[in-house]
């Protein structure tokens, strides 16, 4: 079992070693580097030429595409059967790819694995624990990670840099798509948990940065998200169960509530209207649609502080 392990790299000349460290400390030994450099402007390419000798390490680079280009070109250099995903900005613990392993080899079924990461904040506080996991067993296997989702928000416990996805999985998923702003990596899941089994594991293998992500600069979600122009595909693909896509109907609902608030703290008030009035009613809690319809009654400015006090990060 050959992991290629993907690290995407624009401007890291700070962190890149760290990352790549991390990769070379693991207990398990069968997995391939692919780094590609995004068309840098600082001394990232100079960082990664001390690791051109290493023949498990492959350093390759781009023109600056952004970061779904930069990790779809490493996949198209990978020979490995699995692909997990590092950010540069983030590291391993030495016992991640080992997790991986010991999810593929209980679940092979599978198609998408994940184990949890410590999360460093921007305020300097950090995420130690995963809440999904509380009252459960060490792993869980999900046939239908949609109905979970819609079930517990929290199943969405995993980022990038602690996700594992088989080869055939990522091409059913069609890849990461290019020019997303935000959220590339939640629509690969999403594609992939549509046609294969997700398994996950309460093992924490990772330090995510949040610090350093763009949802968390100034906002946690993109309304403009391009999945909700082509989510319909999947619910016309008869190759998916019924139910799961209907399960996947429901949680885009959630979603567009979402869509619904974001708009109004950016603003754009004929845009909340319309996404409130495109959601299916019958998919979402009572308590949403109460709380949408009172914060499209509120002034943009009050909305956007409510936001900033109540739902910084889970709006």
């Amino acid at each position: 079992m050959l992991f290629s392990v993907i690290i995407p790299v624009y401007n890291g000349e700070k962190f890149i070693d760290e990352a790549i460290r991390s990769v070379l400390e693991q207990t398990e030994t069968d997995w391939e580097l692919v780094v590609m450099n995004d068309g840098s402007a600082d001394n990232t390419a100079a960082h990664l030429d001390a690791y051109r000798n290493d023949p498990r390490i492959r350093v390759l680079s781009q023109t600056n595409q952004g970061v779904s280009a930069a990790r779809n070109n490493g996949i198209k250099a990978a020979r490995g059967e699995y692909y997990a995903f590092l950010d540069a900005d983030d590291i391993w613990f030495k016992n991640h790819l080992a997790a991986m392993r010991t999810l593929i080899e209980k679940y092979p079924e599978a198609g998408l694995y994940a184990t949890f990461a410590k999360i460093e904040l921007k305020n300097g506080k950090s995420v130690d624990s995963c809440t999904y996991f509380e009252n459960k067993g060490a792993d869980v296997f999900l046939d239908d990670f949609f109905e979970e989702y819609v079930r517990d928000k929290n199943v969405k416990m995993f980022a990038l840099t602690t996700t594992c996805i088989s080869r055939g999985a990522f091409q059913k998923a069609g890849g990461f798509p290019v020019g997303c702003a935000m959220g590339e990596d939640l629509e690969l899941t999403l594609r992939a948990a549509a046609y294969y089994p997700v398994a996950l594991s309460a093992a924490c293998t990772a330090v995510y940065r949040a610090v350093n992500s763009t949802a968390s600069k100034d906002r946690a979600f993109d309304p403009e998200w391009k999945f909700f122009d082509t989510v319909q595909a999947l619910y016309d693909d008869e190759e998916i169960p019924a139910k799961k896509r209907e399960n996947l109907k429901k949680l885009m609902a959630w979603f567009t509530m979402r869509r619904c608030r974001h708009y109004l703290v950016g603003g754009q008030r004929q845009k909340a209207r319309r996404a409130f009035a495109e959601t299916d009613k019958a998919a979402v809690s009572r308590r949403d649609l109460l709380v949408n319809r009172i914060l499209l009654l509120l002034p943009s400015g009050l909305v956007a502080r409510i936001f900033a006090i109540r739902w910084r990060g889970k709006a």
